[in-house]
Protein backbone atom coordinates (compact mmCIF):
# COMPACT_ATOMS: atom_id res chain seq x y z
CA UNK A 1 0.00 0.00 0.00
CA UNK A 2 2.66 2.51 0.88
CA UNK A 3 4.02 1.50 -2.61
CA UNK A 4 0.98 2.63 -4.26
CA UNK A 5 0.31 5.81 -1.67
CA UNK A 6 3.98 7.08 -2.95
CA UNK A 7 2.86 6.60 -7.12
CA UNK A 8 -0.44 7.66 -6.13
CA UNK A 9 1.02 10.98 -4.89
CA UNK A 10 4.32 12.04 -7.19
CA UNK A 11 3.66 9.70 -10.10
CA UNK A 12 -0.21 10.64 -11.61
CA UNK A 13 0.10 14.28 -10.93
CA UNK A 14 2.78 14.20 -13.56
CA UNK A 15 0.87 12.19 -15.79
CA UNK A 16 -2.14 13.89 -15.72
CA UNK A 17 0.37 17.52 -16.18
CA UNK A 18 1.50 15.75 -19.37
CA UNK A 19 -1.67 14.07 -20.17
CA UNK A 20 -3.30 17.73 -20.07
CA UNK A 21 -0.21 19.67 -22.41
CA UNK A 22 -1.41 20.96 -25.50
CA UNK A 23 1.68 20.95 -27.32
CA UNK A 24 1.60 17.06 -26.61
CA UNK A 25 -1.60 16.49 -27.15
CA UNK A 26 -1.54 18.21 -30.58
CA UNK A 27 1.63 16.28 -31.53
CA UNK A 28 -0.40 12.92 -30.68
CA UNK A 29 -3.75 14.39 -32.41
CA UNK A 30 -2.07 15.57 -35.48
CA UNK A 31 -0.50 11.57 -35.77
CA UNK A 32 -3.59 10.38 -34.77
CA UNK A 33 -5.47 11.95 -37.45
CA UNK A 34 -3.18 11.03 -40.23
CA UNK A 35 -3.83 7.04 -39.04
CA UNK A 36 -6.80 6.81 -41.58
CA UNK A 37 -4.44 7.36 -44.72
CA UNK A 38 -1.72 5.76 -43.30
CA UNK A 39 -3.45 2.58 -42.90
CA UNK A 40 -5.05 3.25 -46.33
CA UNK A 41 -1.55 2.87 -48.21
CA UNK A 42 -1.05 0.03 -46.00
CA UNK A 43 -3.49 -2.08 -46.72
CA UNK A 44 -2.65 -1.41 -50.20
CA UNK A 45 1.35 -2.17 -49.39
CA UNK A 46 -0.18 -5.63 -48.08
CA UNK A 47 -2.09 -6.43 -50.87
CA UNK A 48 0.77 -5.79 -53.25
CA UNK A 49 3.18 -7.81 -50.65
CA UNK A 50 0.68 -10.97 -49.69
CA UNK A 51 3.33 -14.54 -49.26
CA UNK A 52 1.93 -16.19 -51.97
CA UNK A 53 4.74 -16.44 -54.45
CA UNK A 54 2.13 -17.44 -57.74
CA UNK A 55 0.16 -13.80 -56.94
CA UNK A 56 3.32 -12.17 -56.19
CA UNK A 57 4.79 -13.37 -59.84
CA UNK A 58 1.07 -12.36 -61.45
CA UNK A 59 1.93 -9.00 -60.14
CA UNK A 60 5.14 -8.46 -61.23
CA UNK A 61 4.09 -9.86 -64.61
CA UNK A 62 1.48 -7.60 -65.23
CA UNK A 63 2.62 -4.44 -63.90
CA UNK A 64 -0.05 -4.47 -61.37
CA UNK A 65 2.47 -4.22 -58.25
CA UNK A 66 3.38 -0.92 -59.35
CA UNK A 67 0.09 0.34 -59.42
CA UNK A 68 -0.94 -1.05 -56.12
CA UNK A 69 2.57 0.56 -54.65
CA UNK A 70 0.95 4.22 -55.50
CA UNK A 71 -1.19 4.61 -52.38
CA UNK A 72 1.66 4.09 -50.16
CA UNK A 73 3.78 6.30 -51.87
CA UNK A 74 1.02 8.82 -51.60
CA UNK A 75 0.39 8.19 -48.07
CA UNK A 76 2.72 6.40 -45.93
CA UNK A 77 5.61 8.05 -47.83
CA UNK A 78 4.44 11.43 -47.19
CA UNK A 79 3.15 11.19 -43.89
CA UNK A 80 5.11 14.51 -42.26
CA UNK A 81 3.65 16.92 -45.12
CA UNK A 82 -0.36 15.53 -43.56
CA UNK A 83 1.30 15.71 -39.97
CA UNK A 84 2.32 19.25 -39.94
CA UNK A 85 -0.97 20.28 -41.23
CA UNK A 86 -3.27 18.23 -38.48
CA UNK A 87 -0.47 19.62 -35.74
CA UNK A 88 -0.65 22.56 -36.44
CA UNK A 89 -4.22 22.24 -37.00
CA UNK A 90 -5.22 21.27 -33.60
CA UNK A 91 -2.50 23.46 -31.85
CA UNK A 92 -4.20 26.27 -33.16
CA UNK A 93 -7.86 25.15 -32.28
CA UNK A 94 -6.59 24.53 -28.70
CA UNK A 95 -5.99 28.13 -28.27
CA UNK A 96 -9.52 28.73 -30.04
CA UNK A 97 -8.18 29.86 -33.45
CA UNK A 98 -8.53 29.35 -36.54
CA UNK A 99 -7.05 25.66 -37.17
CA UNK A 100 -7.23 25.55 -41.27
CA UNK A 101 -5.46 28.86 -41.48
CA UNK A 102 -2.67 27.73 -39.39
CA UNK A 103 -2.31 24.43 -40.74
CA UNK A 104 -2.21 26.32 -44.06
CA UNK A 105 0.70 28.48 -43.21
CA UNK A 106 2.27 25.54 -41.35
CA UNK A 107 2.20 23.54 -44.49
CA UNK A 108 3.49 26.29 -46.37
CA UNK A 109 6.50 26.76 -43.89
CA UNK A 110 7.43 22.60 -43.80
CA UNK A 111 7.67 23.12 -47.93
CA UNK A 112 9.38 26.24 -47.51
CA UNK A 113 11.95 24.46 -45.18
CA UNK A 114 12.31 21.65 -47.45
CA UNK A 115 12.70 23.63 -51.03
CA UNK A 116 13.68 22.51 -54.15
CA UNK A 117 16.83 20.36 -55.17
CA UNK A 118 18.34 19.74 -58.72
CA UNK A 119 18.24 16.32 -60.28
CA UNK A 120 19.11 14.95 -63.60
CA UNK A 121 16.14 13.44 -65.91
CA UNK A 122 16.69 10.63 -68.08
CA UNK A 123 17.84 12.97 -71.21
CA UNK A 124 20.53 14.04 -69.00
CA UNK A 125 18.82 17.36 -68.57
CA UNK A 126 18.84 19.17 -65.64
CA UNK A 127 15.50 19.71 -63.47
CA UNK A 128 14.46 21.35 -60.36
CA UNK A 129 11.95 19.21 -58.07
CA UNK A 130 10.96 19.01 -54.43
CA UNK A 131 13.30 15.47 -52.53
CA UNK A 132 10.60 13.07 -51.04
CA UNK A 133 13.29 11.72 -48.84
CA UNK A 134 11.67 14.63 -45.79
CA UNK A 135 8.60 14.31 -46.71
CA UNK A 136 8.41 10.68 -44.89
CA UNK A 137 9.17 9.40 -42.08
CA UNK A 138 12.22 11.36 -42.01
CA UNK A 139 10.83 14.61 -41.94
CA UNK A 140 8.44 13.94 -39.16
CA UNK A 141 10.65 15.95 -36.16
CA UNK A 142 10.95 18.75 -38.64
CA UNK A 143 7.55 18.64 -39.28
CA UNK A 144 6.31 18.81 -35.56
CA UNK A 145 8.80 21.70 -34.68
CA UNK A 146 7.23 23.49 -37.27
CA UNK A 147 3.95 23.03 -36.75
CA UNK A 148 4.18 23.85 -32.85
CA UNK A 149 6.77 26.87 -33.34
CA UNK A 150 4.90 28.45 -36.24
CA UNK A 151 1.60 27.98 -34.99
CA UNK A 152 2.46 29.52 -31.59
CA UNK A 153 3.61 32.54 -33.89
CA UNK A 154 0.84 32.00 -35.83
CA UNK A 155 -1.39 32.64 -32.46
CA UNK A 156 0.72 35.20 -30.76
CA UNK A 157 0.34 37.31 -34.05
CA UNK A 158 -3.44 37.13 -33.77
CA UNK A 159 -3.93 37.53 -29.81
CA UNK A 160 -1.83 40.93 -30.69
CA UNK A 161 -4.43 41.70 -32.58
CA UNK A 162 -2.37 42.19 -36.10
CA UNK A 163 -4.82 41.15 -38.62
CA UNK A 164 -6.82 42.26 -40.79
CA UNK A 165 -10.42 42.49 -40.15
CA UNK A 166 -13.53 43.12 -42.46
CA UNK A 167 -16.93 44.55 -42.23
CA UNK A 168 -19.24 41.75 -41.13
CA UNK A 169 -21.23 42.02 -44.38
CA UNK A 170 -18.19 40.23 -46.21
CA UNK A 171 -18.08 36.06 -46.09
CA UNK A 172 -16.89 34.14 -43.90
CA UNK A 173 -14.57 32.26 -45.68
CA UNK A 174 -13.08 35.38 -47.22
CA UNK A 175 -12.93 37.11 -44.06
CA UNK A 176 -11.37 34.23 -42.46
CA UNK A 177 -8.47 34.01 -45.37
CA UNK A 178 -7.82 38.28 -44.98
CA UNK A 179 -7.43 37.00 -40.93
CA UNK A 180 -5.08 34.42 -41.73
CA UNK A 181 -3.11 36.34 -43.94
CA UNK A 182 -0.60 38.36 -41.38
CA UNK A 183 -0.08 35.55 -38.84
CA UNK A 184 0.98 33.46 -41.94
CA UNK A 185 3.48 35.69 -43.64
CA UNK A 186 4.82 36.34 -39.95
CA UNK A 187 5.25 32.11 -39.51
CA UNK A 188 6.22 31.87 -43.21
CA UNK A 189 8.92 34.64 -43.00
CA UNK A 190 10.37 33.09 -40.22
CA UNK A 191 10.81 29.26 -41.63
CA UNK A 192 12.30 31.55 -45.02
CA UNK A 193 15.15 32.82 -42.41
CA UNK A 194 15.65 29.47 -40.83
CA UNK A 195 15.37 27.52 -44.10
CA UNK A 196 18.46 30.47 -45.08
CA UNK A 197 20.32 30.37 -42.45
CA UNK A 198 20.57 27.05 -42.41
CA UNK A 199 21.98 26.63 -46.21
CA UNK A 200 24.56 28.45 -44.66
CA UNK A 201 25.90 25.75 -42.60
CA UNK A 202 27.67 22.44 -42.85
CA UNK A 203 23.98 20.46 -42.98
CA UNK A 204 22.57 22.49 -45.44
CA UNK A 205 19.01 22.28 -44.57
CA UNK A 206 17.04 21.96 -41.18
CA UNK A 207 15.76 18.57 -42.41
CA UNK A 208 19.08 17.29 -42.54
CA UNK A 209 20.25 18.67 -39.28
CA UNK A 210 17.32 17.56 -36.90
CA UNK A 211 17.33 14.32 -38.70
CA UNK A 212 21.13 14.03 -38.61
CA UNK A 213 21.39 15.32 -34.91
CA UNK A 214 18.05 14.37 -32.94
CA UNK A 215 15.31 11.99 -35.05
CA UNK A 216 18.27 9.67 -36.41
CA UNK A 217 19.89 9.02 -32.77
CA UNK A 218 16.59 9.12 -30.85
CA UNK A 219 15.60 6.18 -32.86
CA UNK A 220 18.65 4.56 -32.56
CA UNK A 221 18.36 4.27 -28.87
CA UNK A 222 14.89 3.66 -28.89
CA UNK A 223 14.95 1.49 -31.60
CA UNK A 224 17.27 -0.86 -30.05
CA UNK A 225 17.23 -0.50 -26.38
CA UNK A 226 14.50 -2.58 -25.17
CA UNK A 227 14.89 -1.53 -21.64
CA UNK A 228 14.15 2.21 -22.68
CA UNK A 229 11.09 0.82 -24.17
CA UNK A 230 10.13 -1.37 -21.14
CA UNK A 231 10.32 2.23 -19.01
CA UNK A 232 7.70 3.65 -21.21
CA UNK A 233 5.55 0.35 -21.55
CA UNK A 234 5.65 0.16 -17.79
CA UNK A 235 4.78 3.74 -17.31
CA UNK A 236 2.04 3.31 -19.53
CA UNK A 237 0.70 0.75 -16.96
CA UNK A 238 1.31 2.54 -14.06
CA UNK A 239 -0.78 5.49 -15.20
CA UNK A 240 -3.39 2.76 -16.29
CA UNK A 241 -3.65 1.27 -12.92
CA UNK A 242 -4.19 4.79 -11.69
CA UNK A 243 -7.21 5.58 -14.35
CA UNK A 244 -5.38 7.70 -16.34
CA UNK A 245 -5.16 7.05 -20.28
CA UNK A 246 -1.49 6.20 -20.42
CA UNK A 247 -1.48 4.85 -24.11
CA UNK A 248 -2.01 8.35 -24.99
CA UNK A 249 0.03 10.41 -22.37
CA UNK A 250 2.91 8.49 -22.74
CA UNK A 251 2.45 8.16 -26.39
CA UNK A 252 2.62 11.35 -27.44
CA UNK A 253 6.38 10.89 -26.32
CA UNK A 254 6.71 7.03 -28.12
CA UNK A 255 4.60 7.50 -31.29
CA UNK A 256 7.03 10.18 -32.98
CA UNK A 257 9.47 7.73 -32.38
CA UNK A 258 8.42 4.44 -33.20
CA UNK A 259 6.30 5.57 -36.19
CA UNK A 260 8.97 6.59 -37.94
CA UNK A 261 11.19 3.31 -36.88
CA UNK A 262 7.60 1.32 -38.15
CA UNK A 263 7.94 2.91 -41.16
CA UNK A 264 11.74 2.20 -42.05
CA UNK A 265 10.41 -1.38 -41.77
CA UNK A 266 7.25 -0.90 -44.07
CA UNK A 267 10.09 0.84 -46.54
CA UNK A 268 12.34 -2.74 -46.22
CA UNK A 269 9.59 -4.85 -46.97
CA UNK A 270 8.17 -2.73 -50.00
CA UNK A 271 11.80 -3.82 -50.87
CA UNK A 272 11.55 -7.05 -50.68
CA UNK A 273 14.32 -7.32 -47.96
CA UNK A 274 14.01 -10.36 -45.58
CA UNK A 275 15.19 -9.15 -42.34
CA UNK A 276 13.64 -5.60 -41.03
CA UNK A 277 16.11 -3.07 -39.81
CA UNK A 278 14.49 -2.35 -36.34
CA UNK A 279 13.28 -4.71 -33.93
CA UNK A 280 11.60 -2.04 -31.70
CA UNK A 281 9.13 0.01 -33.66
CA UNK A 282 5.00 1.16 -33.61
CA UNK A 283 4.18 -2.32 -34.69
CA UNK A 284 6.08 -4.08 -31.83
CA UNK A 285 4.13 -4.09 -29.04
CA UNK A 286 0.92 -5.71 -31.01
CA UNK A 287 2.59 -8.54 -30.96
CA UNK A 288 2.59 -9.64 -27.19
CA UNK A 289 -0.21 -7.45 -26.12
CA UNK A 290 -3.63 -8.63 -26.81
CA UNK A 291 -6.37 -6.56 -25.56
CA UNK A 292 -5.56 -3.32 -24.79
CA UNK A 293 -3.11 -2.52 -21.87
CA UNK A 294 -2.15 -5.76 -19.63
CA UNK A 295 -2.91 -7.68 -22.70
CA UNK A 296 -6.44 -8.48 -21.15
CA UNK A 297 -7.65 -10.45 -24.01
CA UNK A 298 -6.14 -13.56 -21.89
CA UNK A 299 -8.31 -12.33 -18.70
CA UNK A 300 -11.45 -11.95 -20.71
CA UNK A 301 -10.96 -15.57 -21.95
CA UNK A 302 -10.12 -17.00 -18.41
CA UNK A 303 -13.29 -15.64 -17.07
CA UNK A 304 -15.56 -16.67 -19.87
CA UNK A 305 -14.19 -20.15 -18.81
CA UNK A 306 -13.36 -20.69 -15.34
CA UNK A 307 -15.42 -17.95 -13.59
CA UNK A 308 -17.82 -19.38 -10.86
CA UNK A 309 -19.69 -16.23 -10.01
CA UNK A 310 -22.40 -15.02 -11.97
CA UNK A 311 -21.01 -11.54 -12.04
CA UNK A 312 -17.54 -12.19 -13.37
CA UNK A 313 -18.78 -15.06 -15.83
CA UNK A 314 -21.60 -12.11 -17.34
CA UNK A 315 -18.85 -9.12 -17.26
CA UNK A 316 -15.98 -11.84 -18.79
CA UNK A 317 -18.73 -12.67 -22.00
CA UNK A 318 -19.44 -8.84 -21.94
CA UNK A 319 -16.05 -7.91 -22.20
CA UNK A 320 -14.28 -10.61 -24.57
CA UNK A 321 -15.60 -9.27 -27.99
CA UNK A 322 -14.29 -5.78 -27.07
CA UNK A 323 -11.22 -7.07 -25.63
CA UNK A 324 -10.57 -8.78 -28.96
CA UNK A 325 -10.76 -5.43 -30.66
CA UNK A 326 -8.22 -4.12 -28.21
CA UNK A 327 -10.73 -1.94 -25.64
CA UNK A 328 -10.86 -3.22 -22.61
CA UNK A 329 -12.90 -0.32 -20.76
CA UNK A 330 -15.08 -3.01 -19.74
CA UNK A 331 -12.20 -4.47 -17.51
CA UNK A 332 -10.49 -1.98 -16.40
CA UNK A 333 -13.01 -0.04 -14.63
CA UNK A 334 -16.00 -3.21 -14.88
CA UNK A 335 -13.93 -5.53 -12.69
CA UNK A 336 -12.21 -3.19 -11.54
CA UNK A 337 -8.73 -3.48 -12.68
CA UNK A 338 -7.95 0.23 -11.83
CA UNK A 339 -6.56 0.93 -8.68
CA UNK A 340 -7.09 -2.80 -7.35
CA UNK A 341 -4.40 -4.19 -5.24
CA UNK A 342 -4.93 -7.62 -6.48
CA UNK A 343 -4.33 -6.81 -9.66
CA UNK A 344 -1.42 -4.22 -9.38
CA UNK A 345 1.72 -6.19 -10.67
CA UNK A 346 0.19 -8.86 -13.45
CA UNK A 347 -1.05 -5.22 -14.57
CA UNK A 348 2.34 -3.52 -14.14
CA UNK A 349 4.98 -6.61 -14.84
CA UNK A 350 3.03 -8.80 -18.16
CA UNK A 351 3.36 -6.45 -20.60
CA UNK A 352 7.23 -5.38 -19.85
CA UNK A 353 8.00 -9.46 -19.19
CA UNK A 354 6.35 -10.13 -22.75
CA UNK A 355 8.72 -7.30 -24.26
CA UNK A 356 11.78 -8.93 -22.79
CA UNK A 357 10.81 -12.03 -23.78
CA UNK A 358 9.64 -11.09 -27.53
CA UNK A 359 12.21 -8.75 -27.94
CA UNK A 360 15.63 -11.30 -27.63
CA UNK A 361 13.09 -14.03 -29.57
CA UNK A 362 13.16 -11.52 -32.41
CA UNK A 363 16.50 -10.83 -32.20
CA UNK A 364 17.76 -14.59 -32.03
CA UNK A 365 15.63 -15.35 -35.21
CA UNK A 366 12.91 -17.24 -33.77
CA UNK A 367 9.90 -15.03 -34.14
CA UNK A 368 9.67 -12.42 -36.97
CA UNK A 369 10.09 -9.00 -36.73
CA UNK A 370 6.83 -7.15 -37.79
CA UNK A 371 6.84 -5.51 -41.50
CA UNK A 372 5.22 -2.27 -40.10
CA UNK A 373 3.00 -2.11 -42.07
CA UNK A 374 0.18 0.42 -40.32
CA UNK A 375 -3.03 -2.03 -39.52
CA UNK A 376 -5.95 -0.64 -38.10
CA UNK A 377 -5.04 -0.38 -33.75
CA UNK A 378 -8.00 -2.54 -33.48
CA UNK A 379 -7.11 -5.58 -35.17
CA UNK A 380 -7.12 -8.48 -33.68
CA UNK A 381 -4.16 -10.79 -31.98
CA UNK A 382 -2.97 -13.59 -34.65
CA UNK A 383 -4.72 -11.91 -37.03
CA UNK A 384 -2.71 -8.92 -36.96
CA UNK A 385 0.45 -11.34 -36.50
CA UNK A 386 -0.10 -13.06 -39.76
CA UNK A 387 -0.27 -9.45 -41.70
CA UNK A 388 2.44 -8.36 -39.84
CA UNK A 389 4.48 -11.74 -40.31
CA UNK A 390 3.14 -14.29 -41.70
CA UNK A 391 1.92 -17.38 -39.77
CA UNK A 392 5.30 -17.96 -37.63
CA UNK A 393 3.99 -14.24 -36.14
CA UNK A 394 0.14 -15.12 -36.05
CA UNK A 395 1.47 -18.40 -33.97
CA UNK A 396 3.70 -16.50 -31.78
CA UNK A 397 0.56 -14.00 -30.66
CA UNK A 398 -1.69 -16.53 -30.06
CA UNK A 399 1.17 -18.16 -27.40
CA UNK A 400 1.55 -14.59 -25.71
CA UNK A 401 -2.48 -14.63 -25.02
CA UNK A 402 -2.24 -18.15 -23.38
CA UNK A 403 0.95 -16.93 -21.77
CA UNK A 404 -1.01 -13.45 -20.34
CA UNK A 405 -4.17 -15.98 -19.10
CA UNK A 406 -2.34 -17.98 -16.82
CA UNK A 407 -0.56 -14.65 -15.57
CA UNK A 408 -3.86 -13.20 -14.83
CA UNK A 409 -5.26 -16.43 -14.08
CA UNK A 410 -4.65 -16.84 -10.17
CA UNK A 411 -4.47 -12.98 -9.34
CA UNK A 412 -8.54 -13.38 -10.89
CA UNK A 413 -9.63 -16.14 -9.27
CA UNK A 414 -9.15 -14.76 -5.76
CA UNK A 415 -11.54 -11.64 -7.30
CA UNK A 416 -13.67 -14.19 -8.66
CA UNK A 417 -14.09 -16.56 -5.30
CA UNK A 418 -14.81 -13.04 -3.23
CA UNK A 419 -17.67 -12.39 -5.70
CA UNK A 420 -19.04 -15.73 -5.16
CA UNK A 421 -18.68 -15.97 -1.43
CA UNK A 422 -20.73 -12.50 -1.37
CA UNK A 423 -23.32 -14.26 -4.13
CA UNK A 424 -23.87 -17.32 -2.13
CA UNK A 425 -24.37 -15.00 1.11
CA UNK A 426 -26.69 -12.59 -0.98
CA UNK A 427 -28.60 -15.72 -1.89
CA UNK A 428 -29.03 -17.65 1.87
CA UNK A 429 -30.41 -14.42 2.81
Amino acid sequence: MKLMDFLEKYLTPVGAALGNNRYLKAVSSGLVAVVSATIVGSIFTLLANLPITAYTEWLKATGFNTVLSIPGQCTTDLIALYAVFFISYNLAKSFKKDGAGAGLAALVSFMIVTGRTGFFNAEGGAVAAVAVDYLGAKGLFTAMLIALIGTRLYVWVIDKGWVIKLPESVPPAVANSFSALIPTAFSVTLWLVVAGAMRMTSFGSLHAMIFGVIQSNLMKFMGNNIWSFMFFNFATNILWFFGLHGGNIVGAITNPIYTPLALENLAAFQAGETVMPNIISGAFTKTFTSGGVGSMFGLAIVMCIFAKSKQMKTLGRLALPTTMFFINEPLLFGIPVVLNPLFFFPLLLLTPTLAFITYNLMRIGIVPIPHGIQLPWTMPPVINGFLQGGIGLAIYEALTVAAAAAVWFPFFKIVDNQALKQEQEGGEE
